[in-house]
């Protein structure tokens, strides 16, 4: 089952880099390498809890090597292995970081004056999925922040179907659920007192939890041997602490995405 280009799942889910329980942008056939990349454009919230939506640029590049070797603007540089149907990677990685100003294309908005930035992070993924047959896939995600450690950890679960595959078109369906340390909980929906006096929000205080799912659906229609279009629509909806955050101004809010994709 195809996915939409990951980097727009990054945004999506952190939105963390969802929708994982989706395949590679391009599966590499068995002793082969491919490269994969594209332009296109997502529309996802400000910030998870936002409730203004913000379109922004999806860059796709995504070399898959032979060997399990990857890099790619979405997953970060790693390696991933199969033995039997157990699927399993590593990877370094960025999660991005959060303003507390509107700054256009990067994740931030006005709403969060005073709340100050969250900085970006280099985190290590590591995932182990299990495929059935049919192609029903599950997995688990773990996403532990190796610098700006303040900002936590969290462990996404998927799964994705495929509905629909012929020649040119592929349809399949997907679902994440993400839960958050006690110190990523706080980051990205706890006020503390400091951020309570410069915001004007209420002082808030979490706990761990799973603080949002993702639903959806995701689409690739083949061009030709090389070319294809893959969107992606679906909802992201806040859960927990994170959903009865101050800073949650919308709980469910609209994911969309398409990508114009070239793969040799």
């Amino acid at each position: 089952m195809p996915r939409l280009s990951a980097a727009a799942i990054l945004l999506l889910s952190a939105l963390a880099p969802a929708v994982h329980a989706q395949k590679p942008v391009a599966e590499t056939p068995a002793g082969q390498s491919t490269m994969t990349v594209g332009l296109g454009v997502a529309v996802v919230p400000e910030y998870l809890g936002g409730d203004k939506g913000r379109a922004v640029p999806v860059i796709v590049a995504d070399y898959q090597h032979a060997s399990g070797f990857f890099a790619s603007t979405s997953s970060g540089i790693g390696y991933k292995t199969k033995v039997g149907q157990v699927a399993l990677s590593g990877a370094l990685g960025v999660a991005g970081s959060r303003s507390d100003r509107d700054h256009g294309l990067s994740r931030g908005s006005d709403a969060l004056r005073g709340m100050g930035e969250i900085k970006a992070s280099v985190i290590g993924a590591f995932g182990v999925g299990y495929e059935f047959d049919g192609g029903i896939g599950v997995g688990l995600r773990a996403m532990v922040a190796l610098s700006h450690r303040e900002r936590g950890n969290s462990y996404e679960l998927g799964a994705q179907a495929p509905l629909f595959k012929n020649d040119v078109y592929q349809l399949g369906v997907f679902a994440s659920a993400t839960y958050s340390d006690k110190k990523n909980m706080q980051a990205f929906y706890g006020v503390t007192a400091a951020q309570s006096l410069a915001s004007g929000y209420k002082r808030y205080d979490t706990k761990a939890g799973f603080s949002h799912v993702n639903v959806g659906l995701n689409a690739q229609r083949k061009l030709n041997k090389n070319w294809s279009v893959n969107s992606m629509v679906g909802v992201v909806s806040l859960l927990g602490d994170a959903a009865d955050s101050p800073l949650a101004k919308r709980k469910t809010a609209p994911l969309l995405a398409v990508t114009v994709n070239y793969a040799f």
